[in-house]
């Protein structure tokens, strides 16, 4: 009997199989004007991201030449004090500093910065944002630095919506201030600002 019952069961489940196939491979079908139209779309959408990329390059090409040219579209902002540093060779950030509410407690500086973007960045928690600021400590005898808070915007010149990540100061990890970076200018501008010690 159980034998009898294996040879019905495999006709039935080949029969099913050939059933499912068959309803799959009518819902892959597709008519010609289906075809054309998807092949079309894929088409556009293939050309539009091949213009994206051309002007993306002469875009990137144009800071490269003159990065000021860029920066000299951005906000200064002047009534938060904030005031030009540097701007990557390439054009590819700026940076500002302000004196405001720049505090001192013997060796250690706090101040705010704020950097800008041309092009879209993903933060650690993957929000995009075009400029952040920053409130930073500087260790000016031990050359050093921690983060206790950045605040994310997703338009350029800390505009449009916001996110923000802050950081316990007792948790807040110190990072070592690399020599020939513009993390050590700033360094140095910070500390001699506030007449701390910077080398």
């Amino acid at each position: 009997m159980a034998a009898m019952t294996l040879i019905l069961r495999r006709p039935i489940a080949s029969a099913l199989s050939t059933l499912f196939l068959s309803y799959g491979s009518a819902l892959l079908a597709q008519t010609p004007e289906q075809q054309q139209m998807w092949d079309a779309q894929r088409a556009a959408a293939q050309a539009d991201a091949k213009v994206k990329t051309e002007q993306l390059a002469l875009q990137r090409a144009a800071r490269k030449s003159d990065p000021m040219a860029w920066v000299r579209t951005l906000n200064p902002l002047t009534a938060g004090g904030w005031q030009f540093r540097a701007v990557a060779p390439d054009g590819s950030w700026a940076s500002f500093s302000t004196e405001r509410q720049l505090k001192r407690s013997g060796h250690l500086i706090t101040v705010w910065l704020r950097e800008e973007y041309p092009e879209a960045q993903r933060s650690s928690s993957g929000e995009i944002y075009l400029s952040y600021v920053e409130k930073i400590q500087y260790d000016c005898a031990n050359e050093r630095a921690r983060a206790f808070l950045i605040i994310y915007y997703s338009e350029n010149n800390i505009t449009g919506s916001e996110t923000s990540e802050a950081t316990d100061v007792k948790q807040a990890a110190w990072i070592p201030i690399v020599p020939g970076t513009h993390s050590e200018s700033v360094y140095q501008w910070a500390c001699s600002l506030a007449g701390g010690k910077s080398r």
